[in-house]
């Protein structure tokens, strides 16, 4: 029986969920929900509640009796559901730290990209430095490894992927002196599984909401 994932028609905190489910080959249904008309059918469902969430927010992941909500919660289940996380407490504190730089990052790109045009143009400089610099750091981390903990990879390299291309959409010069990243990126868009996905018509290019000032459906 097919899993669940619900989440808007954006990329957003919900991509790199759908990039693992993707990776991992895992059948799952895609609920996406169109933001224009969240009156009519998001907030209706979160009213009923069909799947029994025991939080009902966007993303949702539904597997049998595992109902979950919370981009992070999802991503570290898939990662341990198909052997795409730490195999010890030493990997697992490792991947908790580069989660948390990895979400630093994201975060300072999806606060530019809602804020009003005036703040954008103010705050753009600042985030470009500080999360070039943060990428310059992960990029020594990884080093010549192909993923960040070696051989094997992560859901860490999942969230890292979506960040990046992000950034790299935005201001591809945050990736100046980060040619392992790059790496990175071209290393993964190259595995047969999200190679298919990139080239089907079910892949999103659309990463932000409506109200955003890049990254938004044109």
């Amino acid at each position: 029986m097919a899993t669940v994932f619900g989440y808007w028609a954006i990329k957003g905190l919900g991509q790199p969920c759908r990039l693992l489910l993707e990776l991992a080959g895992e059948e799952y249904q895609d609920n996406r929900f169109d933001q224009l008309r969240a009156e009519d059918v998001w907030i209706q469902e979160k009213a009923k509640n069909p799947h029994g969430l025991p939080f009902p927010n966007l993303p949702y992941y539904v597997d049998g009796d595992q109902k979950l909500t919370q981009s992070s919660a999802i991503v570290r289940h898939l990662g341990r559901k198909h052997n795409m996380a730490a195999n010890n407490d030493a990997e697992a504190s490792q991947l908790d730290m580069l989660e948390g730089v990895v979400i630093d990052v994201r975060t300072w790109f999806f606060d530019l990209c809602y804020q009003t045009e005036e703040g954008f143009k103010a705050g753009l400089p600042e985030a470009v430095q500080r999360s070039t610099t943060y990428c310059q750091q992960l990029n020594a981390y990884l080093g010549s490894k192909p993923w960040f903990l070696g051989d094997r990879i992560t859901y860490v390299d999942v969230m890292a992927y979506d960040m990046l291309t992000n950034w790299r959409e935005l201001e591809p010069k945050v990736l100046d002196g980060s040619d392992n990243l790059k790496q990175l990126v071209d290393r993964f868009e190259a595995l047969p599984n999200i190679k298919k996905y990139m080239e089907s018509d079910r892949f999103i290019k659309t990463i932000n909401a409506h109200m955003a000032v890049f990254g938004a459906a044109k």
